[in-house]
């Protein structure tokens, strides 16, 4: 009876070191993971060197303010997949003084290089350090992270340097958990259509990814800011339309059939209640371009605004998480999981846009020059994945693939050039 009594009693007491379940997106990110590496990284280019005490200091400060910054994944097989406190565990930091490599070639190694989710912090920070100030290169496991939160983290540890104080964030439920009563009511969604062609994944082992990035002007990000509006869409879907275009350009394959891209859709607006927390706040949305090579670009551009539009209504949303939550529901396997990315979503291309000006560039003591990406290692074996930031007012692009289509991010430039011209 005591023992019964004794196990009753372990039973019910809290565990501390519990933060919270995985939510559905979350979970999804994590199965992915486990087939082939999906983790990003983010890059910020500051005009000021710091000690490398001042950087460590900086992260302890970042953990502090957000819980699942000390987190690993823990899963029995049986229950939901859960993220731990290890009150032990310190953001990796690696500073490299008088640095040699470019910002590309560190991020590379970084993206090819996966996260054990099962130890503790699933991000990790390398800083390169010359004379004229410092790139940040952040990498991140994309079940404790979006593109966005990455770019809201690398603000909180900016603002860290320079002297500021972050206040600890309470613990932010999972996406799900905030549509629950919303998701209760709504209709359930029919099975997704699969690609006509399923997409195949790279190499299990071996292989590197390949990175490129390429800085517009401001004068012609001004044109595109500028003939978008005037051509009633956005500047995402001029992206989509040149990326679709200059890929057709190069690559055959893209000539014959239709561009699969996806869009991840940033929802902490329309949903809210999780402010910049840390977590995976997003859907994603697959446009099908099938213009043919030399297509009317800014009709493309309004095509692609005009897909989207409905993807990013509440409504959509509690939709789009409802039928992602049935389907983690059925306790999904590695296979099952890879079995989705594969004949259901299948891109092309990944187009991650942290849209215009998404975080601070002063701060007291030094100036945020330049943020790249999101970058991120998606799987398949070809596609294109494009990262998309504005800051400063100059459009920035990077490219990642583990077989980069050659020269795109500089015909993407010229795309947009001769769109502009009036």
């Amino acid at each position: 009876m005591q023992n019964l009594q004794a196990n009753l009693e372990s039973t019910q007491k809290p565990e501390p070191d519990l933060i919270r379940p995985l939510g559905s997106t979350e979970h999804l990110f994590w199965l992915i993971d486990r087939n082939r590496s999906i983790h990003f990284t983010l890059v910020a280019e500051i005009d000021r060197v710091f000690t490398p005490s001042a950087w460590d200091a900086a992260l302890l400060a970042l953990q502090q303010r957000h819980p699942l910054l000390g987190a690993r994944i823990v899963a029995d097989g049986v229950a939901a997949p859960v993220f731990r406190r290890d009150p032990g565990a310190r953001i990796p930091l690696r500073v490299v003084e008088n640095a040699q490599q470019s910002w590309q070639v560190e991020a590379a190694i970084e993206l090819s290089a996966p996260f054990d989710w099962s130890n503790a912090p699933l991000l990790r920070v390398t800083v390169l350090q010359r004379a004229s100030g410092s790139t940040i290169v952040l990498a991140a496991h994309h079940s404790v992270l979006d593109g966005m939160g990455a770019a809201y983290l690398l603000e909180d540890l900016l603002r860290a340097l320079a002297g500021g104080s972050l206040t600890p964030l309470p613990v932010a439920p999972p996406l799900e958990s905030l549509l629950r009563t919303q998701m209760d009511a709504a209709a359930v969604s029919g099975a997704p259509t699969p690609a006509p062609q399923a997409k195949a994944f790279r190499p299990a082992v071996g292989g590197r990814a390949e990175l490129a990035s390429l800085a517009l002007s401001a004068q012609l990000t001004r044109a595109i800011v500028e003939r978008a509006r005037s051509e009633r869409t956005t500047v995402h879907g001029a992206v989509a339309a040149a990326v679709h275009e200059a890929g057709r350009r190069i690559s055959r394959t893209w000539r014959e059939r239709p561009v699969r891209t996806v869009s991840p859709i940033d929802v902490r607006a329309t949903v809210g209640g999780m402010g910049r927390a840390n977590g995976v706040y997003i859907t994603q949305t697959i446009t099908v371009d099938e213009h043919p090579r030399g297509a009317p670009f800014w009709d493309a551009a309004r095509e692609v605004k005009a897909l989207l539009a409905p993807a990013q209504t509440h409504a959509s949303v509690v939709q789009e998480t409802k039928a992602l939550d049935g389907f983690i529901a059925t306790n999904p396997s590695i296979e099952d999981d890879a079995g989705f990315l594969s004949h259901v979503l299948a891109f092309d291309v990944l187009l991650s846009n942290l849209g215009r000006e998404p975080i601070a560039s002063s701060y007291d003591g030094f100036t945020l020059n330049a943020l790249w990406g999101p970058m991120v290692s998606s799987g398949f074996a070809d596609d294109q994945v494009i990262g998309v930031c504005t800051l400063g007012g100059v459009l920035r692009l990077t490219q990642a693939s583990y077989n980069a289509m050659p020269g795109l991010l500089g015909e993407v430039q010229a795309v947009l050039g001769d769109a502009v011209v009036v």
